[in-house]
């Protein structure tokens, strides 16, 4: 019999254990999950109703956290974070409004926030985690309030405070992304799973690119790097390219590089996955040679074309070297219609900067 009745409290205590596990939080109110992190200053974190995130309904729709919210028992806290996995793969979250009181957003917190599209992260929040906001496929948008003195955004995009560090780039962001001129390192997972990005124009003055810092940017046609001399050892991280259409892969994204650049790139650990796709970014800086009877001019909608000799080959390029047309001179003087935007004219080893209005 007492063998009976310790077996069942055994049982009994694994069964408590369990279940105090299961249980992530101290506290609900509303409909999301609070746990005490300084008991003497009364502040909490919003914290998922179970371990890892897991919920027995996960939370949908409009989710609008209070800064202060109250215990069982009518004890006051003030909510100063959200926790690790807080809001990790809840799906169904269309818009998060968070507290002027926020301090911090840990690792994860936001993973996998697939309709979620824009977030404003207020003043006070001294603190964001690894991970916060990845992997949110439609989120476009984070915005940091101006008088955050950690954190800045520009055009939807995480940065620190004084723009040489890019955070975040939202997964749900499209077409091209140019890296301000300002920034010197792209961080870790910066653009990880920006599936619908097709360029990206990394600036000059980059000094490191962490790891994963492209990861899984299947789209990208063109990455417009203006680094004149690649970025190797510990100024790169692991994997920055991995998934991206690369040619090692098969792939046809183009690496466009400065002038004289292209063979530094082509032997450069990482970079060299885009050979033969790499090619050069031709100088916006360029002065037409005075003793060549070639002269190129733009006008409105037109490239108008000065060349004595007849059937010489004239290739136009855009500023990042790519070619978008090749002409044949019959006459002197000719004309070709034109996008408005900015064009390099080649003709021979002669080249010349021309403004379509």
């Amino acid at each position: 019999m007492k063998g009976r009745l310790l077996l069942f409290i055994c049982i009994s205590l694994v069964a408590i254990n369990v279940n105090a596990q299961l249980k992530n939080y101290d506290f609900k109110y509303g409909k999301l999950f609070y746990k005490i992190i300084n008991a003497e200053n009364k502040e909490v974190y919003v914290v998922a109703e179970k371990g890892k995130g897991k919920y027995t309904t996960k939370l949908e729709g409009d989710i609008d956290i209070p800064e202060k919210v109250a215990n069982e028992d009518g004890i006051e806290y003030d909510v100063v974070g959200i926790g690790k996995y807080a809001f990790y793969m809840c799906e169904g979250i269309t818009n998060v409004t968070l507290p002027k009181s926020l301090k911090k957003i840990n690792e994860k917190a936001f993973l996998g926030c697939h309709n979620l599209t824009t977030l404003n992260i207020p003043e006070n929040v001294k603190s964001i985690g690894k991970w916060a906001f990845i992997s949110c496929a439609k989120l476009k948008e984070i915005n940091v309030d101006p008088n955050n003195a950690n954190y800045s955004s520009l055009n939807g995009a995480l940065y620190n405070k004084d723009i040489t560090k890019i955070i975040q780039c939202p997964c749900g962001k499209t077409g091209a992304f140019e890296i301000p001129a300002t920034v010197k390192e792209i961080g870790g997972q910066t653009f990880y799973g920006c599936m619908n990005l097709n360029e990206v124009t990394i600036p000059s003055g980059v000094e490191k690119i962490g790891n994963d810092g492209f990861y899984a940017c299947v789209k990208l046609r063109n990455i417009i790097c203006k680094i004149v001399v690649p970025l190797t050892g510990d100024a790169m991280g692991t994997e920055v390219f991995e998934q991206v259409s690369t040619a090692s892969v098969g792939g046809n994204c183009v690496l466009y590089v400065p002038e004289g650049s292209v063979e530094a790139y082509s032997e450069a650990a990482q970079w060299k996955n885009f050979s033969p796709n790499i090619k050069e970014i031709l100088s916006s800086e360029i002065k037409s040679n005075t003793f060549s009877t070639f002269k190129a001019k733009g006008g409105t909608g037109e490239i108008v074309i000065l060349q004595e000799e007849k059937g010489k080959q004239i290739e136009i390029f855009d500023l990042y070297g790519k070619l978008v047309k090749t002409v044949k001179n019959n006459s002197p003087e000719f004309s070709i219609p034109f996008s408005k935007g900015v064009y390099i004219v080649k003709y021979s080893n002669h080249k010349m900067k021309v403004i379509v209005k």
